[in-house]
Order: structure tokens, then C-alpha cells, then sequence
């Protein structure tokens, strides 16, 4: 997928379940589809590791 959501998390300090909440979030708003959203996060959650979570969502992410 080549869709990218416009999110900064320089800084971020949340929990991995936070920064799904926030992609969601962010992806809903920039009017992706549910596919998308549910497809991003399937990916995230697949290792059951937060850094896994933390990388599989600045792929996309604008910043």
C-alpha cells in the first residue's frame, strides 16, 4: 500500500496500543478505508513486539 497518513511522532512517548489508537485515528480522518486501517494494524500486531508496532507504523507515516 503507498498511502502515508500525516503524523509526527518525533517524541512520541505512548504505549503501542496509544499509537494504534492514534494511527486509526489519523488514517479515519484522512479517509482511508477500513481494509487499510485494518490491514496496517494486522501487520503491526503480528510479532506481538512493540518495536515491530512502532516501525510497521512510521512506514507510514509523512515524518
Amino acid at each position: 500500500m503507498d498511502k502515508m497518513i500525516d503524523l509526527d511522532l518525533r517524541g512520541f512517548k505512548g504505549t503501542a496500543h496509544t499509537l494504534l489508537q492514534l494511527f486509526t485515528h489519523i488514517a479515519r480522518r484522512e479517509l482511508w478505508s477500513e481494509a487499510e486501517i485494518t490491514a496496517v494494524i494486522t501487520e503491526a500486531n503480528k510479532h506481538n513486539d512493540h518495536d515491530h508496532v512502532i516501525a510497521t507504523i512510521l512506514e507510514y507515516c509523512k515524518h
